[in-house]
Formats: structure tokens, sequence, C-alpha cells
């Protein structure tokens, strides 16, 4: 059956979240270079890569609701500050930057472009909450290839339960087995949008093996690899 619609996961799908955090952390120490006692950026970037773990951040790294405030907690609690900005100034601070210092992955918006000009209907369906999804599409500038970008928040329900790629193919209008989606984990994306009858590819690289030897028999190492499964 032929594909109709093409879904992204967000997160090491369509945007590097590595590289979107080495460039926040570079964007953040010149930022407040100034009132640090010392210029510590390799630092900077670990305590952020600890706290965010990929996007999938540890229970017991979280030490507020979101990803954002437990960041801007563990900066101020391990850097040492000449002049110590405030809780709340420091979490805004990540809500406002670090969509607009998102780097896409390698040949995303060539695919985008693409897609969209032989007239797939494009999603994103990506865990997390919808302003954040929102800032980091507009980052990359990818906004507008979108037909439905459906996150958790909204959605209320998080991958890799069914419903939520259920809502976003009526949304589309097309049926889920008309639906090809990608993503980096094999169970949030590629289990959760299988069990929701779509087809499903894992984009290789992001996580440890032993979640890669899931029963996952689409693979792809990079975007452009997915003509492969459109035909």
């Amino acid at each position: 059956m032929s594909i109709q619609a093409v879904l992204f996961d967000l997160d090491n799908t369509l945007t590097h979240r590595g590289q979107s955090i080495g460039a926040y952390s570079q964007f953040l120490a010149q930022r407040y270079a100034a009132q640090l006692l010392e210029m510590d950026l390799p630092k900077i970037q670990r305590i952020i890569n600890r706290i965010d773990n990929g996007g999938y951040p540890k229970k017991e790294e979280l030490t507020h609701p979101s990803i954002g405030a437990s960041v801007a907690y563990a900066l101020l609690q391990e850097l040492h500050w000449k002049t110590v900005p405030d809780l709340k100034e420091l979490s805004a601070f990540w809500f406002e930057h670090f969509g607009r210092h998102a780097v896409a992955m390698p040949g995303a918006e060539f695919l985008l472009q693409n897609l969209k000009q032989k007239r797939y209907k494009l999603a994103v369906i990506s865990n997390g909450g919808h302003a954040t999804r929102l800032n980091i599409l507009q980052g990359l500038g990818f906004t507008h290839y979108f037909d439905e970008i459906v996150s958790s928040e909204l959605a209320g329900i998080s991958k890799p339960k069914p419903e939520i790629f259920l809502q976003a193919s009526a949304k589309l209008g097309i049926a889920p087995e008309r639906c090809l989606f990608i993503g980096d984990h094999p169970v949030n994306d590629v289990q959760g949008a299988l069990g929701a009858g779509m087809q499903a590819i894992l984009l290789e690289g992001f996580h440890p093996a032993d979640t890669d030897q899931l029963m996952v028999s689409n693979r792809i190492q990079q975007l452009d690899q997915i003509w492969t499964f459109l035909g």
C-alpha cells in the first residue's frame, strides 16, 4: 500500500540534540561570561548534557518539573559565579534561546523540501511541551513544511502509546497504514508507530546497542535513505 504521509520524531531525527546543546552552551557562556569567575565551556556543556540526556532525562537528575529549570539549577549549583543570576531568569533563558540554537540533522531540510514537492503530507510527533516543540522547529526554519505538529502536551498522551500516532494520522486525514514514521528510539518511535498500524523506520546511532537489538526490521543511518521505503 503506497505511503501518503511521512511523520517524524523531532530530537535526533530532524534536529541533532547534542549539537544543539553545543550551540546553546556556547551562546549561554558568552552571555554570562561577565558574571562567571571562570569561563569553562566544556563544563557547561557537560552539565547540560548530563541533565538533558539526549532529550530523555533521568528522574534522579530532574530537580524541577522541566529540563530547562533543572539545567538552570545545576548550572547555578556547579559553576563558579561572581554574580549569581536568578533561577527564574536562567530557566527563562533556556526556553527563549534553546530552540533558536537548534541544529538540523544532515539532509533534513533538503528531504523535507523534496517530500513537500512530491505532495506527501508531513507531520511531527514529539514528546514534550508544545511551545518548546514549536520553538525548536522555528529555530530550524522547518515549521512551514508541516501539516500537523503533535506534541504529547497537547495530545494528552505520550509516545510510545499508539493513540498519539492515531491522533496525528486522523488530523492528516490519512489512514495509519499509509503513514511512514521515522524516529531514533526503537520503543517510543518504532514500536509505538507499528502499534498504531503505521510503517516505521529507525534512524540508528542515538541509543545503546541493547535497545537497538529490539525487533526493528527497517533501519537507516541517514535521512535520505527513507526514499527506499517510499517506492
